[in-house]
């Protein structure tokens, strides 16, 4: 059973603002995307609010899509069991430290100018935090495969994973750190 809307003011917001920025992003001639994307060169120069900025755009309308339902799902659950604050706590952790994360990649790996902005790797973190939180629900992939609790976390690791290796793990790394983050978030800070 899908959470309504209301159920968490958080997850509510979250979306709202998620569409909102992401509609002007596709029609501002890329203003909105230079000024909030993560970039770890203009990071490095001081802009460090683009640690926490970087997935409120989506440029994809199917991202914008999977994004959104996400939150609605999988965000809305865990605001029930743990309530908005503490989700924005954990959200916020591991938003912060993939973005710190994947600037001392780009950095490492003298890619410096890389761009990355979109919510795939929120989207992560809430899909292996719900199932670590409920182990024993099942979630029903496009009506063909049934997975519960390790099984999604296996199968959401797995498909970032995969795209590493076909994007490269520079490109591919707030998305790794948030998947390796979620996955081994203290399990005293996930129970409800």
């Amino acid at each position: 059973m899908l959470p309504r809307f209301g159920t968490s003011k958080l997850c509510d917001n979250a979306i709202v603002v998620l569409l909102g920025a992401s509609i002007v992003a596709w029609f501002d001639g890329g203003f909105l995307t230079r000024w909030l994307s993560l970039a770890p060169a203009r990071v490095l120069h001081g802009e460090v609010w683009r640690l926490a900025t970087w997935p409120v755009i989506e440029r994809s309308p199917l991202q914008l899509i999977l994004t959104c339902a996400a939150i609605y799902k999988f965000g809305s659950e865990l605001a029930v069991r743990w309530g908005d604050a503490r989700l924005r706590r954990f959200v916020l952790e591991i938003v912060v430290a993939s973005g710190v994360t994947a600037c001392v990649l780009a950095i490492a790996a003298q890619r410096g100018q890389l761009v990355r902005f979109g919510g795939w790797a929120v989207s992560d973190a809430l899909v292996i935090a719900w199932a670590r939180q409920f182990p024993g629900r099942s979630v029903v992939l496009y009506g063909l495969l049934v997975l519960r609790g390790r099984d999604l976390i296996a199968v959401t690791v797995g498909v970032t994973v995969l795209f590493a290796l076909a994007f490269g793990p520079v490109a591919m790394g707030p998305e790794l750190s948030a998947c390796i983050l979620a996955s081994t978030y203290a399990r005293s800070r996930l129970r409800g």
